[in-house]
């Protein structure tokens, strides 16, 4: 498997890409500036040429004196080595060669003549090239000869022009060529450089494991646009951190819970095996472990029911149904009326509203926080169940509230957690989940769970969503 390049070196050869590219523009951009002013240049030289000619073919009386004044138009043309000259007498006149400049024996083209009356301009030239593939450019002329009109062709070959051209480009390509490696060092120099605290980081996370899950990656010295993702994994330990400390509490809870009847069993059974007991005692014993072992199915079949609570992974597989809250309370207080009754306790119902809940789920969270109120409500007191929509009038928010001993406010954030008791005293009644199994079940369904305290009174609010 071919292994990807890292971001750095894919960084640097962007840019290098880049650099390059920028380098071959801008010589494109100055090859092509460059040419034409070299074409201008030569325009102007090729018209100030034509002028000169004009001038000369006016000082001249006859055509005959071209014949005795070539060799002092050739050197009007000093150092115009490549300047072709051609005068042709006037169509009216026959047309005839009057004086030829031409050594190389190239067709000079016919183009449109410029009259006499005003001056030849850049757009009268006319640019090609030879038969042997040279760049040319020429322009026509009437001209004055004495008292006559002729035709005036100058042209001239820039060999030169190409040579100048190549040696220009082979520059450019080198300069960009040139460029893009400089551009692509120094790139990787600086992103080196500038990737230096992501290495830091990558140490201090490097450094991070279950024994010091305390450790932060520090955003002290790395850039602005990091923060965020300094500042969100420094979030992220810490859930992690804390969800590492409750896995540890609820192990060592869970150890606590199971070690009581297990010790029960395992002392009751050596007590009955020291001697000899009979059918009645027998009898007793396997009594007392069945309500132990009852207890541990309990706690088992509680904590296989957290395991499997996830809000966001079961959220799809409940089968809400669309529930009358006042029904539903009703339901919880006829089965636990016996109970109230036993413990001189009565449940009291007000209020309705509806609610989008599976109905199953919703009756056992009501009957956790109602068998939890009898348990620890004082006698003769009324435990209330109310119902009422919640802000947005599509949920309900559900309230079991109860008369009794003070909670310590310390422990009122911590009611909820697994195997949490107000009272470690009282650690032999339940399991200590059944508060949990409520919040479980509200999470699954998207609401809240919550409780206040005041007046003497502790309530539990359950808040339930919309459909």
């Amino acid at each position: 498997m071919r292994r990807p390049l890292s971001l750095g070196l894919r960084l640097g050869l962007w840019c290098a890409l880049i650099a390059a590219l920028a380098s071959a523009l801008l010589g494109a951009y100055l090859y092509r500036s460059f040419g034409q002013q070299l074409i201008q240049r030569d325009d102007v030289q090729l018209l100030g040429k034509m002028r000169q000619l004009r001038q000369l073919l006016g000082h001249s009386e006859t055509p005959a004196l071209l014949a005795s004044q070539t060799d002092y138009l050739r050197d009007t043309m000093s150092g115009e080595s490549n300047a072709l000259i051609e005068i042709h007498a006037s169509p009216a006149d026959g047309g005839a060669l009057l004086l030829a400049i031409n050594p190389a024996g190239v067709d000079l083209p016919r183009l449109p003549l410029v009259e006499l009356a005003r001056e030849p301009r850049p757009d009268d030239i006319h640019h090609g090239v030879s038969p042997e593939g040279v760049p040319m450019a020429a322009v026509n002329a009437w001209a004055r000869l004495g008292q006559v009109t002729v035709e005036v062709r100058l042209a001239r070959l820039y060999p030169e022009r190409e040579a100048l051209l190549a040696g220009y480009r082979r520059h450019i390509v080198a300069a960009s060529l040139g460029a893009g490696g400089v551009a692509t060092l120094l790139v990787l120099v600086l992103i080196w450089r500038g990737l230096t605290p992501l290495r830091r980081l990558q140490a201090q996370a490097a450094a991070i494991g279950p024994r010091s899950l305390a450790l932060r990656l520090d955003a002290a010295d790395t850039p602005t646009e990091l923060h965020g993702l300094v500042h969100g994994i420094n979030a992220m330990l810490a859930r992690l951190e804390a969800g590492y400390a409750r896995l540890n509490g609820f192990a060592a809870d869970l150890a606590h819970e199971l070690r009581t009847p297990l010790a029960t069993l395992t002392g009751q059974s050596q007590v009955m095996l020291s001697r000899p007991r009979t059918e009645a005692e027998h009898a007793r014993l396997l009594d007392s472990q069945l309500l132990e072992l009852e207890r541990l199915n309990r706690m088992v079949e509680s904590l296989l029911f957290l395991a499997r609570s996830d809000p966001q992974a079961q959220n799809d597989l409940l089968q809400r149904q669309r529930l009358s809250a006042a029904d539903e309370l009703a339901r919880q207080s006829d089965y636990f009326s016996d109970m109230a009754e036993e413990r001189e306790l009565r449940i009291a119902c007000h209020g309705d509203a509806r609610l989008w809940a599976e109905p199953a789920l919703l009756r056992r969270a009501l009957a956790n926080l109602l068998s939890n109120a009898l348990r620890h409500a004082d006698r003769h007191s009324v435990i209330e169940l109310r119902a009422a929509p919640d802000a947005s009038g599509t949920g309900a928010v559900l309230e079991v509230r109860n008369q009794g001993a003070p909670v310590p406010p310390e422990a009122l954030p911590f009611l909820f957690d697994r195997f949490f008791r107000a009272d470690p005293a009282r650690s032999g009644e339940g399991s200590g989940l059944g508060l949990a199994i409520v919040r479980a079940i509200v999470d699954r369904h998207g609401g809240t769970a919550e409780v206040v305290q005041g007046d003497g009174h502790i309530t539990f609010r359950l808040t339930w969503p919309g459909q």
